[in-house]
């Protein structure tokens, strides 16, 4: 369990971003805000962003388990708008991509604004085929 389960971010621009993918594509996502935490009293920042195909917020990130305790290439969390600009993001909801489990699939990586120097130790750990 992290301490930092409940977060409060403000949705601010719709800056657009280029997501390379885990099989060398581009995908195009808005940065939505972002969010300030601390953890282990270590402050952390990480951005949010929506997709143009659906109105969820995304939040993908790599902290400093990816690779280790967690997948490589990072995890994901959809944080939830709870009215006025909050987000409740809860980490222990944190999930791998389905690249984790299969090459097949394309997965946007966290761009490097969302690398956490900070090990973020909930949610889904790493996969063992």
């Amino acid at each position: 369990h992290s301490n930092a389960t409940m977060l409060y971010g403000h949705i601010e621009t719709e800056e657009e971003i280029i997501f390379q993918t885990s099989t060398d594509d581009e995908q195009l996502y808005y940065k939505a805000g972002t969010i300030d935490f601390e953890v282990d009293g270590q402050p952390a920042r990480l951005a949010v962003y929506r997709s143009p195909h659906h109105d969820e917020l995304f939040l993908p990130f790599r902290d400093a388990t990816s690779g280790n305790e967690t997948y490589g290439a990072g995890r994901y969390l959809e944080p939830q708008e709870l009215g006025s600009g909050e987000l409740l993001v809860d980490f222990n909801l944190a999930y791998n991509p389905f690249c984790a489990y299969s090459d097949s699939y394309s997965c946007p990586l966290p761009p490097f604004e969302n690398h956490l120097k900070i090990a973020i130790r909930a949610g889904e750990k790493a996969y063992k085929k």
